[in-house]
C-alpha cells in the first residue's frame, strides 16, 4: 500500500515538520512555480514556500512570483533558488531584478521539453546541494508544482501528463488556487487528508486509462469494484467524510480534492 499526505505541504511549517518527523518521509521537496496567476490563499503560499527544500520558477513563473508582491522589500523575502526555461515568457525587467539578487537564471532552448520539465531536470541536477541525507536519493526528491491547471487546456493536460511521468520515481503534486491533484498508480493507496484545509469535494478521474475498476473507503459515496471511464461514468463531486481514505484501483487514476475557501470575516 502506498501512503499519501498531499495536503501536508500546505500546513503550518511547525506542524509540517512534526508530521515529517513522525513518518518515514523526510519532508524534502522542490517547489516549482509555473506560469499561471498565483491566486492561492496567501498563507497557503507562504506555507508552501517555507516548507520547501528548494524553490524554482519555470520561465514566466518568475513573472507571477514578482507580481505577487507590491514592493521590492516584500519580493526580497521570496527569492527563488533558480529560474529556468526557454524564456519566451520571462520579462526582461523581472530577469534583471532576480539577477541583481544573485538568483541563478538559466536559459534552455530545447523545444522538446516544457518549462516544467526543464525545472525537473534542474531539480535532479542540483538536488545534491539541497539534500544532505544519504538515504534521500536525488531521483526521489518530491515535487510540488503551483499553478498546474486553470490556464490553457493543452498546458493543463501537459502538467497532468508529467504527474504520471514523475509518479514513477517520486511523489508529485499539483496545487492550484482551488485544488490538490495527485496520480494514483494501479494498486492500493491510503490517503491522509487534512479536513481543515481540503474538502469536502473530491474526485477520481480515469485520465490516461481506458477503464479503471475502483474500490474506496472514507468517502460519502464509497464504491466497490466500480468501473469508471470517459464516455460511461466518472467520479466527480464526491465528498470526504473521514480524514483517512483508501482507494484501490487496477489502473492509474487522478485523485483530486478541493481547497477550502477562506473563512468569512
Amino acid at each position: 500500500m502506498r501512503s499519501w499526505q498531499p495536503s501536508k505541504y500546505l500546513e503550518d511549517p511547525q506542524e509540517y515538520r512534526r508530521k515529517c518527523s513522525q513518518g518515514t518521509d523526510q519532508g524534502k521537496f522542490a517547489f516549482i512555480i509555473l506560469n499561471q496567476p498565483i491566486l492561492i490563499q496567501r498563507h497557503i503560499f507562504e506555507n508552501l514556500w517555507n516548507n520547501a527544500t528548494c524553490r524554482f520558477c519555470a520561465d514566466g513563473g518568475a513573472n507571477r512570483l514578482y507580481d505577487l508582491f507590491k514592493t521590492d522589500n516584500e519580493r526580497a523575502k521570496y527569492l527563488p533558488d533558480f529560474i529556468r526555461g526557454d524564456f519566451d515568457s520571462l520579462r526582461d525587467s523581472v530577469k534583471e531584478y532576480y539577477l541583481s539578487k544573485n538568483v541563478s537564471v538559466e536559459s534552455d532552448g530545447n523545444q522538446e521539453t516544457t518549462d516544467f520539465m526543464k525545472c525537473i531536470e534542474l531539480v535532479d541536477r542540483e538536488s545534491s546541494s539541497f539534500t544532505s541525507s544519504e538515504s534521500q536519493q536525488q531521483s526521489n526528491l518530491s515535487v510540488v508544482a503551483l499553478g498546474g491547471s486553470g490556464g490553457r487546456f493543452d498546458q493543463s493536460m501537459s502538467n497532468i501528463h508529467y504527474l504520471y511521468v514523475l509518479n514513477r520515481e517520486r511523489n508529485a503534486t499539483l496545487i492550484t488556487d482551488e485544488s490538490i491533484v495527485i496520480v494514483l498508480d494501479a494498486g492500493k493507496h491510503e490517503i491522509t487528508c487534512n479536513l481543515d484545509i481540503e474538502g469536502p469535494t473530491c474526485g477520481i478521474i480515469p485520465i490516461g486509462s481506458s477503464e479503471a475498476i475502483v474500490t474506496t473507503t472514507g468517502l460519502k459515496w464509497d464504491v466497490k469494484d466500480w468501473k469508471t471511464s470517459f464516455g460511461t461514468q466518472i467520479s466527480t463531486s464526491n465528498a470526504l467524510v473521514e480524514s483517512h481514505v483508501t482507494i484501490e484501483t487496477n489502473a492509474s487514476v487522478v485523485w483530486t480534492t478541493e481547497l477550502k475557501p477562506p473563512s468569512p470575516q
